[in-house]
This record gives structure tokens, sequence and C-alpha cells, in this order.
């Protein structure tokens, strides 16, 4: 089933998976310790075969063009759209 590409900017989530499932990769929103969302900040999980290779915090822009990327150019498919926000600590 086609992703609509549009539909991304409305959701600030959601995991993506590629075409042979070996490579996984999830964006969740961010939260501080209060609990309050960070607002044009997101957490990037990338997995490979279950394992988590990297973890990175990216800006709201570099999220769109990301999950564009990764669906229009390389072929993932999105396999989940919910993933609730995590804990960050964006201090030195």
């Amino acid at each position: 089933m086609p992703y609509n590409i549009g539909v991304v900017n409305q959701r600030y989530f959601m995991e993506i998976t590629s075409k042979d499932g070996n490579m996984v990769v999830d964006f969740y929103p961010v939260k501080n310790w209060d609990g309050k969302l960070i607002a044009n900040r997101m957490l990037k999980v990338l997995s490979f075969r279950g394992d988590t290779q990297k973890k990175m915090i990216i800006s709201r822009d570099e999220f769109y063009y990301q999950v564009r990327e990764y669906i229009k150019d390389c072929g993932y498919r999105v396999t989940s759209e919910y993933m609730p926000a995590q804990f960050v600590s964006l201090e030195g």
C-alpha cells in the first residue's frame, strides 16, 4: 500500500522499515523531564536486524526530509505510526 508523503507534514512520529526488513528507522517526539514536548526536535533511532546502531536528535525539518527520502528514494515502508514521546536532556 503506497504511503501518502503529504501526510508526513501532520505526523511527528513513525517507524519505517527497509524492503528486506533488516533496517528499521524510528522517529519519536521528545519531551523534557517535566513532560513537555520539545518543539522542533525528534529522536531518530536506527536499528539493523533488531540491534540499535545509532540514536540522534534531529530537527523537524530533517525529519520531514529524511522520511521523504527513505520512502520515496529508498523504498522503505511505514510500519507503525505510534511512537510515544521519549525523555531527553538537551543540556550540554
